[in-house]
């Protein structure tokens, strides 16, 4: 199944070999690879430069080491929420402003609601009321927390309507980044009140079927967090909320 490695950098070959046998379909969830002793003489590497690979394929999600009978190195799906975490951590070095989130925000969350309000399960769309209502009972309880959970989950869910991975996977980790710029900022409670009256009117718009409307709630709703976010990063409280975060990173 591989090629021997005769270059340097040869733990980015063998990962690079592996992730294209999983591209082409000769790898799949579940497979076990072969022992290490019979990988070793494939690649024609050192068993330390193997392992090396393998705890580096397993850090990033790629397979699976289990000990003990019937063990070894088994292939996995990459779990989603790891993805996007890893694709957050690379931009939390990249100057990454409000402003950039929400010029993407712009671009896809409408394209996702208009998609939802075409077609999606009545059992998602009773979620989404579910998650409004749950939204309503943490407001009243002064849950931050778990408001700032249900709002996020209210657009992962309607971004799952796409049924596209790429999108759902691009958006997702923009909702962690954008979860992550609110825990720095600390929006009041008027603010999480007015998220919660957006999403509800998402939701009827989606409820009613309505493609153009949803898209058109979900932009105005975009917009309005983007400019309340940017107004409270140049306040004094906000400006050093922002700057005490990036000391401590």
């Amino acid at each position: 199944m591989f090629e021997t490695v005769r270059q340097s950098k040869t733990t980015e070959i063998i990962i690079g070999q592996i992730r294209t046998a999983i591209l082409e379909g000769r790898l799949a969830p579940g497979d076990r690879l072969p022992p290490e002793k019979q990988l070793g003489e494939q690649f024609q590497v050192s068993k330390q430069t193997l392992r090396e690979s393998m705890r580096a394929l397993e850090h990033m999600g790629l397979i699976d080491v289990r000990k003990g009978v019937g063990g070894g190195a088994f292939i996995v799906e990459v779990d989603e929420q790891v993805a996007a975490q890893n694709l957050a951590n690379y931009l939390y070095f990249k100057n990454l402003t409000i402003a950039d989130l929400s010029e993407f925000r712009r671009i896809m969350e409408p394209y996702a609601a208009a998609r939802a309000a075409e077609g999606i399960s009545p059992s998602d769309l009773d979620t989404l009321h579910q998650l409004n209502e749950s939204t309503r009972e943490n407001l009243k309880n002064k849950e931050w927390g778990l408001v700032s959970r249900d709002e996020i989950a209210f657009h992962r869910l309607i971004v799952r309507q796409t049924h596209n991975p790429i999108l759902i996977l691009m958006l997702d980790f923009v909702e962690t980044l954008l979860e992550d710029f609110k825990k720095i900022l600390k929006p009041d409670a008027s603010f999480m009140e007015s998220v919660l009256m957006a999403h509800e009117q998402i939701h009827r718009a989606i409820a009613g079927g309505d493609p153009a409307l949803a898209s058109e709630q979900m932009l105005a709703h975009v917009i309005d967090v983007e400019t309340y976010l940017s107004r409270l990063k140049k306040s004094e409280v906000g400006r050093k909320l922002w700057e005490n975060c990036l000391q401590i990173a």
